[in-house]
């Protein structure tokens, strides 16, 4: 979703800078928004990781109480929710390590591009009125 709207930004910032819209260049500003959206993916990422632990978390009471509900010796219930909590971790480790990553690249990815084209936008709106 964000990279659709950073190719909306792109598109509409190079239309406007062609027809000179207010008489000014737009497309290397633009893609300040860009840089935005990339941005507003990290931030996403902060409420997202959360969501998850409280999911993770929620989903290990609620097996640790089956659990204790179904066991009846001692040794067999230690055994279990060690086994549960290690099951948990690891689950929870795999699916934070996930998110991390696809949300980095999208985020890197935003803010590269967008920061090149508010840089160097102006260069290639000269170069595309020259056309």
């Amino acid at each position: 979703m964000y990279w659709a709207l950073a190719f909306v930004c792109f598109a509409l910032g190079l239309y406007l800078g062609k027809i000179a819209w207010l008489q000014t260049e737009l497309f290397s500003r633009s893609e300040c928004l860009v840089v935005v959206l990339g941005v507003w993916s990290s931030i996403g990422v902060v409420f997202h990781e959360k969501l998850i632990s409280r999911r993770a978390n929620w989903i290990r009471n609620k097996e640790l109480r089956q659990l204790k509900a179904k066991l009846l010796e001692d040794s067999e219930i230690a055994l279990g929710i060690d086994q549960l909590n290690a099951d948990h971790d690891q689950r929870f480790s795999l699916a934070i390590q996930d998110l991390r990553m696809s949300v980095g690249v999208l985020e890197m990815s935003l803010l590269v591009s967008g920061t090149l084209v508010w840089g160097l936008g102006d260069l290639v709106m000269s170069v595309f009125t020259l056309i």
